[in-house]
């Protein structure tokens, strides 16, 4: 039986309270701790538990994620999370990356705790940052890193194993996982690819030129991508806005599958193609 259990919330869910509150009532009656970070126990109008994000995350078994993708992809990005297994449950509207809707919280947390579950790895992509051969910076995400500039076009070169592949003269350009290819890259003509491969995703947004196509390069892939825009400065996005940088002309990113994963637990009844035809309305006759 899992002692302890942490808690990672979207605050700002108008049932969030409720739904906590909920929770913590069937943890505590199999005995088992919720662990709560300091800021959102504050926020939740909880007693403080004196526990850091990183402390939850370093003595709880398993952590729950309450909220929505977005809430997931936040949490991905807490230093350690790939060690520990975690329940996503969406309390929102849209959610690929989840588990369980609001709606199978209580079955679906009863089973967890009886340990009938699975875990599924998601891939994720390790991006740097180079200046003329010296690392600037270093990061990893989930779904997407994605590099644009929002006021012109912008002119890119990209590599797939030091091999020049193409130029892209576009809005600018997503690159993603599997698990990203429901989000951004789909929005932008991707392909939806099933979660369980490895292969990293270049979709160009708004390319200037008829010729140029989403491509889906192998796992193991590593890819380069150069600007050689005549302007100064482009914005580096990774899993959104969980990180953003500015970046000069003379910056090469590298991007390839990063060693760590994140381990999402999935109970008996998820199915990821019924989630796929439900929210996306795949294969729905137009009326």
């Amino acid at each position: 039986m899992t002692k302890k259990i942490g808690l990672f919330v979207n605050t700002t869910k108008e049932n969030a309270k409720q739904v906590v509150a909920d929770v913590i009532a069937l943890l505590k009656s199999k005995e088992v701790q919720p662990l709560i970070p300091n800021e959102q126990a504050l926020l939740l109008g909880l007693t403080q538990t004196g526990i850091s994000t990183e402390q939850m995350v370093d003595e709880a078994e398993l952590v729950i994620v309450l909220g929505g993708d977005g809430t997931l992809l936040s949490a991905a990005h807490t230093t350690n999370i790939e060690n520990v297994p975690i329940l996503a449950i969406n309390i929102g509207n849209l959610g690929f990356l989840t588990d369980a809707s609001i709606y199978d919280l209580i079955p679906t947390l009863k089973a967890t705790l009886n340990g009938e579950y699975r875990i599924e790895h998601r891939m994720m992509l390790e991006v740097s940052v180079n200046y003329h051969g010296t690392q600037t910076f270093h990061a990893f995400a989930l779904n997407d890193v994605v590099i644009r500039e929002y006021t012109r076009l912008i002119e890119l070169d990209a590599y797939v194993d030091g091999e020049f592949f193409i130029p892209y003269n576009a809005d600018g350009l997503i690159v993603a996982t599997p698990s990203g290819s429901t989000g951004y890259s789909m929005s932008g003509g991707g392909t939806i690819v099933a979660p369980q491969l490895e292969a990293i995703l270049l979709t160009p947004i708004a390319p200037h030129s008829l010729t140029v196509r989403p491509f889906i390069a192998h796992g193991d892939a590593e890819i380069k991508v150069e600007m050689h825009s005549t302007y100064e400065s482009l914005d580096l996005f990774i899993d959104g806005q969980r990180e953003t940088h500015t970046l000069t002309r003379d910056a090469a990113i590298i991007i390839k599958k990063a060693e760590r994963t994140i381990q999402l637990i999935r109970s008996k009844n998820h199915s990821y193609y019924k989630a796929l035809r439900e929210k996306l309305m795949l294969g729905e006759r137009i009326k």
